[in-house]
């Protein structure tokens, strides 16, 4: 852009130049100069006018393309910075996906292999309901649960007066919610089971 600019200021110099020179100058010579050379100089001196004029048109016409070239450049970078923009916020959004995802793939890892281990439940092994372990599985025993089925029927007062006979310690044992996980797996229902269950703790709800 400097470069022009400074083309089209020493074009313009030298036109000034010249007509001052022609109207100035050259009119003074032409007292003492022969008619035929004065007007042989004057023709010269027009016609490199001429060209100068030609020439700064020219420029002119090239200094405004180059400004619509440099309006046009400013255009498509201002639509790169958008377009990448957009880019890099639908690769952000990409990365959520796949870490949301892999935490899915997780779950969904936990939850088969949780699954897979109720299958396989021996329905005398009483100790898969949250909350009973050995020795109150022990307990129901003697009372005549021997099955998931045998603890689905089980009222929770029957299970909490087995608790309570069985001594002390088994009192803060909570039965509340046995009858409902063992009827789950007597069905055969263990996706069921094991959304309860993660929701147990203790076997309180």
């Amino acid at each position: 852009m400097n470069w022009l600019s400074f083309f089209i200021g020493l074009l313009v110099g030298w036109l000034i130049e010249l007509i001052i020179d022609f109207f100035y100058w050259r009119r003074r010579r032409a007292v003492v100069l022969p008619d035929g050379e004065g007007r042989t100089e004057l023709a010269a001196m027009e016609a490199k006018a001429s060209r100068l004029e030609a020439q700064l048109v020219a420029a002119q016409d090239d200094q405004k393309k180059l400004a619509a070239c440099e309006s046009q450049l400013g255009d498509c970078q201002a639509a790169l910075s958008r377009v990448q923009a957009q880019l890099s916020a639908r690769e952000a959004e990409v990365q959520q996906l796949q870490a949301s995802l892999s935490d899915k793939e997780i779950r969904m890892a936990e939850r088969t292999s949780s699954l897979a281990a109720l299958a396989g439940f021996d329905e005398h092994n009483l100790q898969k309901i949250e909350g009973i372990g050995p020795k109150i599985a022990g307990i129901l025993n003697e009372h005549g649960i021997h099955t998931f089925a045998d603890l689905a029927e089980a009222t929770v007062e029957e299970l909490q007066k087995y608790l309570e006979e069985a001594g002390p310690r088994y009192r803060l044992a909570s039965p509340e919610t046995w009858p409902a996980q063992a009827r789950l797996a007597a069905e055969g229902k263990w996706l069921e089971l094991d959304e309860l269950q993660r929701k147990l703790k203790g076997g309180r709800a």
